[in-house]
């Protein structure tokens, strides 16, 4: 279990990198910072998610008894509830508290950015998809 999570925080990390580079242009915080700055914040960031995916597989996985989330449906469908939900608190949080701000290009859908939203869950399933079909 233990290979199984770090795998999991690896490319989870490595695909949010990916991800945060590319919404990143939807952050006037990220569009107005120096540049010097920004490698640091998107490092951050996808690390954070990577402990964010790893934590909320780990959860399904303790209530499923079940390592290969992608052959359980419900153990899926609860990572992805967990994801969802998280990821609007926090960017609702975070947008109140001015950790950082839309530009005028980001879709907004119920208060918060539209690929903040859905980040951990895409990218956490990516993920699983990676390491229990391709390994």
């Amino acid at each position: 279990m233990t290979e199984t999570l770090l795998h999991i925080f690896l490319i989870s990390s490595l695909i949010n990198l990916v991800w945060e580079v590319l919404h990143s242009q939807l952050y006037t915080t990220c569009l107005e910072m120096p540049f010097k700055k920004y490698p640091s914040l998107i490092v951050k960031q996808s690390i954070k998610d990577g402990l964010w995916i790893s934590l909320f597989y780990l959860i399904t996985y303790s209530l499923f008894k079940n390592a290969e989330i992608l052959n359980n449906r419900p153990q899926l469908a609860l990572f992805i509830i967990l994801s969802l939900a998280f990821s609007f608190v926090d960017e609702k949080i975070s947008i109140k508290l001015k950790r950082w701000e839309y530009s005028k290009q980001m879709p907004i859908i119920f208060g918060v950015g539209l690929t903040p939203l859905l980040e951990l869950a895409v990218t956490g399933v990516l993920t699983f998809l990676y390491i229990f079909l391709a390994l």
